[in-house]
């Protein structure tokens, strides 16, 4: 009886001793798959990181590319835009040139008719100047003057100035103690200016 008795515990022992080797086996078994899985589970994000990296670069060459293209398309219009202005600034100065220099050719044929009528109101005496002819003939001189002056058209003063030959044009000398040297002592014909622009010099005479 005590050898059944002692058979039978060395059989359980037995048993427990298998048991535990099989619970540790599984035990094991259940770390490789765990650490497995882990494996597979870290490849998986290393390559998703890595495929959303290549996105990122691919993503930042195109945007480079794109703002090359908007630096260049910017540089063309700056560019268009500066010969747009360099070109109506210069249309503007042709412009003004060809309406200055045609202002100016109507004003050079209108002042031979303004010395006419200066010089037929100048030669009328008083008495004729108050009879309907000669009072026609200066209120036409005044109103040839009144335009020239509306349109900016101005007499050259000359007589007693010191001679310039920006605007004064010397045809006689004279000794004329009373005059400074240098100075018109008479004006032979007006002078005029069209916007500070000379369109006509005076005729003068000048003291030495």
């Amino acid at each position: 009886m005590e050898k059944e008795n002692k058979d039978l515990e060395e059989n359980q022992e037995v048993d427990v001793e298998e048991t535990s080797t099989v619970e540790e086996n599984q035990e094991v078994e259940n770390s490789e798959e765990k650490a497995e899985e882990s494996n597979e589970t870290q490849e998986t994000e290393d390559a998703s990181e890595e495929k959303t990296e290549k996105k990122k670069k691919k993503g930042f060459k195109r945007k480079d590319k794109r703002d090359e293209q908007i630096e260049e398309l910017n540089d063309k219009y700056q560019r268009l835009f500066a010969e747009f202005q360099n070109f109506r600034s210069r249309s503007d100065k042709e412009k003004t040139a060809m309406f200055e220099t045609g202002a100016k050719s109507i004003i050079e044929k209108i002042l031979p008719v303004v010395d006419n009528f200066e010089r037929g109101v100048a030669a009328l005496s008083e008495e004729d100047l108050e009879s309907p002819v000669g009072q026609g003939m200066n209120l036409i001189y005044k109103q040839l003057l009144q335009t020239l002056e509306d349109i900016g058209v101005e007499a050259i003063e000359a007589k007693g100035k010191e001679f310039d030959p920006e605007l004064h044009n010397a045809v006689m000398h004279e000794d004329n103690d009373e005059l400074g040297e240098n100075v018109v002592s008479e004006e032979l014909q007006k002078g005029y200016k069209y916007r500070d622009a000379v369109v006509r010099h005076s005729m003068v005479k000048v003291a030495n």
